[in-house]
């Protein structure tokens, strides 16, 4: 037996026994919404803003682009069958741009620091009231960044202390396989380890549905998630 073919016969006695096989599976899905209306916008603290503002400073910027209504949309698959690895996220940022927090739905893993940055021609002061996630970054002008660890695991509700229309969520979870959805409301999950999972479709307003599912390998499974009630 040639040398070549031991050596082939010596990586595969060491390769786990997953790595024998290539993974593809697909979890794919939709998420139906129901027509969430905008809450109008309210506006105090005038001072702090027109430190900073140019002579139009009676008017905030426009929206560069629409959100699409599933923009608050996340799909997290929780194992059951094992316990993952958990590593903070290296980056992860919290933006604050025509005072609006963006993305308005941060999903984060335990110890993740999350920057602030102020993108506005004004000041915000972000901070959570959130029991044992609580704190207040201070008033911060245009292009500071500010970064908070968060350790807490779930929802860490996020305000503005000068913009009371503005809040958000960072979501800490016990899960590295989260995705979020497209603007139509799809999501898609590639390759995750065979086991059993919680997949949960969550969104601020409307709450969480869920379905427990058993992922394997080379397998295809269409799971559609319904929060109109």
């Amino acid at each position: 037996m040639s040398k070549f073919f031991l050596l082939i016969i010596a990586v595969l006695l060491i390769l786990p026994q997953d790595a024998l096989h290539a993974r593809d599976s697909k979890i794919y899905g939709r998420v139906f919404i129901p027509v969430i209306k905008k809450k109008k916008r309210t506006f105090r603290g005038r001072v702090y803003r027109n430190r900073l503002a140019s002579r139009r400073r009676g008017r905030l910027p426009v929206s560069e682009k629409k959100r699409s209504a599933f923009s608050d949309l996340i799909v997290l698959a929780y194992p059951l069958s094992f316990k993952p690895k958990l590593k903070p996220l290296k980056k992860a940022r919290m933006l604050q741009k025509n005072a609006e927090f963006r993305p308005r739905v941060l999903p984060v893993t335990p110890g993740t620091p999350v920057a602030f940055i102020n993108l506005d021609r004004f000041y915000h002061n972000v901070f959570s009231i959130t029991p044992g996630a609580r704190f207040d970054i201070g008033r911060r002008p245009t292009g500071v960044a500010v970064t908070e660890k968060i350790y807490k695991t779930g929802e860490v509700k996020l305000f503005c202390d000068i913009h009371s229309q503005m809040n958000a969520t960072i979501l800490c979870v016990n899960t590295p396989y989260f995705t979020r959805v497209n603007k139509n409301g799809v999501f898609l999950f590639k390759n995750l380890p065979a086991g059993r999972y919680r997949l949960e479709a969550y969104h601020p307003d409307l709450g969480t549905v869920s379905e427990i599912i058993t992922v394997k390998d080379d397998d295809d499974q269409r799971i559609d998630f319904n929060l109109n009630r």
